[in-house]
Formats: structure tokens, C-alpha cells, sequence
């Protein structure tokens, strides 16, 4: 592995144009209002989709709205958590009377991030952690070892040495472009949760971006890298509170390896909930800036309905 694994790895940091890198934790939860005004989504519905469908994107209305903001947009590089993985569709009943995401499921059909990127796109998602997914706009570069339009498992990871998490949360892959050499993609969706147990994982697997993934590398282990996602703390607001954050802080910021892409400073825009800052976009060897788009959960920029609780990343980097 360590031999595959330098062998993708490119000598030349990226140059070049600006690009338009994203990340979005696309998923939704049952802790919003979701019965407020009249905009077809409800609690009941809330209650359904985290019974069934792990609350990831499967409302249609929901992905139809995020199709259209992607259009608009045209990352790049984009990044999701949370997305929905249609063979799930296989053990999920589906009640006909209900729009979402297993009503017209087939085999055959395009993967749900296929449907929001559309072809211009070459997709990867991570083994058994299919809910993360990237995305790389062809006329920008090519997935590393993939000559495929999906490249399932491309996005590579393990869990933690500690064992305390499966599946590759912390996925790295590499793209190779044709004049900014090879850019190294990492896709983080750390785990939630606020307890002892909890904050230690999330400190083992961010540890995985930056010091060993568990097979002596770390997942961010080109001569640039570009890492996104959702961490699942606010290194800001919870420094002095959550190991996880301290963790982070120990690589990014400041005078730090990797420094934000994303905003640096505790009064930026918040990403979740209205409240914290936990997706972010940090670089080794890249600057560039970024907006969220959408003033809260309740002005969404996607659509005007109570689904999402997080907001997008969007970045241009230099």
C-alpha cells in the first residue's frame, strides 16, 4: 500500500487558474422546525427519512433544488457528506404516496451524485462509507488509477487504529490535472456526538488526516492537498472544550502545516445550525477564499424550505 500510495502521489504543486472547490454536508435532521410554513417538508416526513434513510438527502423536491444550485456553481471539486446511495433502495420500503428518493429506484439508474453533478463530472465514493462522495469536473482533471465515470472505493480510507470507527470517513484520492500537476483530495466527515467516547474518535480519526491514517501514511499525504469537509466540531467556539478541536488546531491555522482556505476567525459565518463553524477548507500549499452561502437554516440557499442544517462551503482558490 505504501508503494501505491507514493506512486500517486505527484511531484509539482497545482498552478494555474483559480478553481471553484465546494464542500456540503447534504443531509438532514429531525432537530429543525420542520413543520413551520407550508413547504411540503414536515416532521413526520423528518421522522421517516431518519428512520430509513439515515437522514441523508431523499426527499426529491430537496435533490431537484440542489441540482439547480449545483448547475449554478460549477465546482470544480466538490465534496459531499451525507449523500444518499441508491442500492440502499433495495431494503428501504417505499410508500408510493411519499416523494422521495426509492420511489423510482432501479438498479440501472445513475447514483444520486451522478443525478446532481450531471456527465461532466467523474465521481468517487468511499468503501462503506458510501454516503461521502466527491466529484471532479472533467476539464479540471481525472481521478488517479480510475478510468471510470464511477469510481466507488476511490475515495480511499480505514478507520482509526483505535478501531473506534469502520470505514473510510477520512478519504483521500488524487487528481490528476492537465497544468497544475496532482492535486490531493481528502473528504472528511468526521463523527458526531459530544460525549468522552464520542470526542475521542473524532480526535483519532482527524489525527488520520494529518499524522497516520493507520497504515503509517497520512491521509493527506500528497505535495498538496486540499482537505474538506464536515469535522464535526467548531475549533473555534469548542478550543478549550472538545479534545477533537484541539486536535485540529494542533494542524491548521496559523503557523500550523495546513492553514483555512475557509474563514480563520471566530466571527466567521457559520456552517451548522445557524450557530458553529464545523465544515471547513484548509490547504497545505493552497489559499483562496470562500463564502456561505445563505444567511441561516431558515434562508437556505437552495431552496426556501426547512431541510438542511448545514450550508455549503464555496470556495475559489488561487
Amino acid at each position: 500500500m505504501l508503494s501505491l500510495l507514493l506512486a500517486c502521489t505527484g511531484p509539482d504543486d497545482p498552478t494555474g487558474e483559480p478553481f471553484v472547490a465546494m464542500t456540503f454536508n447534504i443531509g438532514t435532521t429531525t432537530g429543525l422546525s420542520h413543520d413551520e410554513g407550508d413547504d411540503g417538508y414536515t416532521q413526520e416526513m423528518s421522522d421517516l427519512t431518519d428512520e430509513l434513510y439515515e437522514n441523508s438527502l431523499s426527499w426529491n423536491p430537496a435533490e431537484e433544488a440542489l441540482t439547480t444550485f449545483l448547475a449554478a456553481q460549477a465546482p470544480d471539486v466538490v465534496v459531499f457528506q451525507e449523500m444518499f446511495f441508491d442500492p440502499w433502495c433495495e431494503d428501504i420500503p417505499v410508500d408510493p404516496d411519499l416523494d422521495f428518493v426509492c420511489q423510482d429506484y432501479a438498479a440501472d439508474r445513475p447514483l444520486q451524485i451522478q443525478r446532481l453533478l450531471g456527465a461532466d463530472y467523474q465521481v468517487a465514493c468511499a468503501l462503506d462509507e458510501e454516503d461521502n462522495c466527491a466529484g471532479i469536473k472533467r476539464d479540471f482533471g481525472r481521478i488517479s488509477g480510475c478510468d471510470d465515470d464511477i469510481c466507488l472505493g476511490a475515495l480511499d480510507g480505514m478507520g482509526p487504529p483505535s478501531g473506534c470507527s469502520n470505514g473510510a470517513k477520512i478519504g483521500t484520492l488524487d487528481i490528476e490535472t492537465d497544468n497544475r500537476g496532482t492535486l490531493t483530495l481528502v473528504n472528511v466527515h468526521a463523527s458526531s456526538g459530544i460525549n468522552d467516547a464520542d470526542t475521542a474518535c473524532r480526535v483519532d480519526q482527524l489525527r488520520q488526516i494529518f499524522v497516520d491514517r493507520g497504515d503509517g501514511m497520512p491521509a493527506a499525504w500528497g505535495s498538496t492537498n486540499l482537505v474538506m469537509g464536515d469535522i464535526n466540531t467548531d475549533p473555534f467556539q469548542m478550543s478549550n472544550l472538545d479534545p477533537s478541536a484541539a486536535e485540529w488546531n494542533a494542524h491548521v491555522g496559523d503557523g500550523r502545516a495546513f492553514d483555512y482556505i475557509s474563514s480563520d476567525t471566530e466571527d466567521g459565518e457559520p456552517t451548522y445550525a445557524g450557530l458553529f463553524r464545523i465544515d471547513h477548507v484548509v490547504s497545505d500549499a493552497l489559499s483562496g477564499g470562500c463564502v456561505v452561502p445563505g444567511e441561516s437554516v431558515e434562508t437556505a440557499p437552495v431552496m426556501e424550505t426547512i431541510y438542511w442544517d448545514h450550508r455549503p462551503v464555496v470556495c475559489t482558490i488561487d
